[in-house]
């Protein structure tokens, strides 16, 4: 069966790490095709906004001061408050016109991370984001993360949560156990192998690997380290996405060494993934590929995803 992928499929997007924002950090977003804006306000709250003025069409993002919870457009000053509409036009007295609002998209700060929820008719979540470890807890390290654009389509990466034969080909890793499941909005892989990372060394490790809707995966890696990773695919238009990947890892006496393995972690996940982009910019997608009894549940697969765009 063929499914319709056109457009962006509903659901939760990590936009960005807590760490990229401090008081005040205005920051430019281009997804699903559209311009946004990312701000933190002075009470610490992130607020994620339409980019442009609704006056003439400035980009909040490039120039624009945050007051309070507020944004002000760097053309005309005109003021924005935090639930949407303009509180203040510094060189008129008369009525603000009713239709001068920003609109202040879902979002939520969750484990050091950003999440924007995005639905293709405006409707609100229709479900939730899990709390990791990792939030407000000493024991884990803060995220060591980094980002790649990538020309490819979302509906490509994901298909890698079910698709066992392609890591000693491509990762150089050996799996002996590989196993899927698909519940609801999450789909579910659990493998344990051994890797041999390009800069060296072995690994043998045992990971579960969670995708929550259709826009990032949370793994639990035990092997040389316990880690937490994410690695989370945000579409800017339908031919180009964002990846942004990351590590926290379980902490210990020797913060400089973790400090170290988590910039190696950071090196081995880019040279993976530049392996992976050899591929996903380079193929054509199949709707109706030429499967063997040994690949992995890709129609199963195609299935889960396709109901984030129903």
């Amino acid at each position: 069966m063929a499914y319709d992928f056109s457009g962006y499929p509903r659901g939760w997007f990590i936009v960005g790490f807590s760490d990229e924002y401090g008081p005040g950090t205005v920051r430019k977003l281009r997804y699903f095709g559209q311009d946004l804006i990312c701000y933190r306000g002075e009470s610490g709250r992130i607020l994620i906004r339409d980019g442009h003025c609704p006056h003439l069409g400035a980009h909040l993002g490039a120039g624009g001061d945050v007051v309070g919870d507020d944004i002000i457009c760097p053309f005309h000053r005109w003021r924005f408050a935090a639930d949407g509409p303009c509180v203040e036009i510094p060189y008129c007295d008369q009525p603000i016109p009713k239709r001068a609002a920003l609109k202040t998209w879902e979002s939520r700060e969750l484990n050091g991370m950003i999440y924007l929820w995005y639905h293709p008719e405006g409707d609100g979540p229709d479900f939730d984001t899990p709390i990791l470890p990792i939030h407000e807890s000493a024991q884990w390290l803060p995220w060591k993360h980094s980002m790649l654009e990538i020309k490819t389509h979302s509906k490509e990466i994901i298909e890698n949560v079910v698709d066992r034969a392609h890591f000693s080909p491509i990762h150089n890793t050996h799996i002996d156990v590989f196993e899927n499941a698909f519940e609801a909005e999450r789909a579910i892989q659990f493998n344990k192998g051994t890797a041999y990372p390009r800069g060296g060394g072995v690994d043998h490790f045992e990971l579960t690997a969670t995708y929550y809707g259709p826009g990032y995966q949370i793994s639990e890696m035990k092997g040389f380290l316990h880690s937490i990773l994410v690695n989370a695919h945000t579409m800017i238009d339908e031919q180009t996405l964002h990846l942004r990947f990351g590590v926290s890892l379980q902490a210990g006496e020797d913060p400089a060494k973790l400090e170290q393995y988590a910039q190696a972690y950071i090196d081995n996940l880019t040279t993976g993934f530049h392996e992976d982009i050899q591929i996903w910019e380079n193929k054509t997608y199949r709707e109706h590929p030429l499967l063997c009894a040994s690949d992995g549940p890709i129609m199963k697969l195609r299935k889960w995803y396709a109901q984030f765009y129903a």
